[in-house]
């Protein structure tokens, strides 16, 4: 796990992200979301967060856009766990469209779709990278613990910069 950034760190990082963040523009993250296979809804919702600012001192951070764009890098680096996960939060919907016991199923499916679903995606990526995949209950471990890892590694990244900057600014 990373330490604590200094707030000259802080503020370099947040400076280089506000760069990226400026180079985009919005529309090429509409875009880029539609390509994704969204749903229009989710698009119009991400889209949407895209446009959270919050102000510090004299700068105006774009910080919707920021959480944005690291979640469009996080899924280009683990394209299948994000697809697998994807896959399991379907497999709830559309378990909860069956007639009677759907309602029921749909909780049970997505729980267990997700999880399997990341998974199974974060294996391919390993693959994919030429790693090896250990097999059994203590490779599945490993695979959550690396998904969690990966996941938390980059919201503590995100949250450290830009909550150091917005509250000593």
């Amino acid at each position: 796990m990373s330490s604590a950034l200094s707030l000259p760190q802080a503020n370099l990082k947040m400076a280089l992200w506000q760069v990226d963040a400026d180079a985009m523009s919005s529309s090429d993250l509409y875009v880029w979301l539609n390509d994704t296979g969204l749903p229009h809804e989710v698009s119009i919702r991400l889209h949407e967060l895209a446009t959270y600012t919050k102000k510090a001192g004299n700068k105006v951070l774009l910080i919707g856009k920021i959480l944005l764009i690291k979640i469009i890098e996080f899924v280009k680096a683990h394209p299948n766990l994000a697809i697998g996960a994807a896959v399991g939060v379907v497999v709830g919907i559309l378990a909860n469209s069956i007639p009677f016991v759907g309602p029921l199923l749909a909780p049970l499916a997505t729980v267990l779709g997700i999880p399997i679903g990341a998974i199974a995606g974060h294996r391919l990526d390993q693959r994919a990278q030429g790693k090896e995949v250990s097999d059994g209950i203590i490779g599945i471990a490993q695979d959550i613990i690396e998904i969690a890892k990966a996941f938390f590694q980059l919201m503590i990244d995100v949250f450290n910069t830009i909550f150091c900057n917005v509250i000593t600014a």
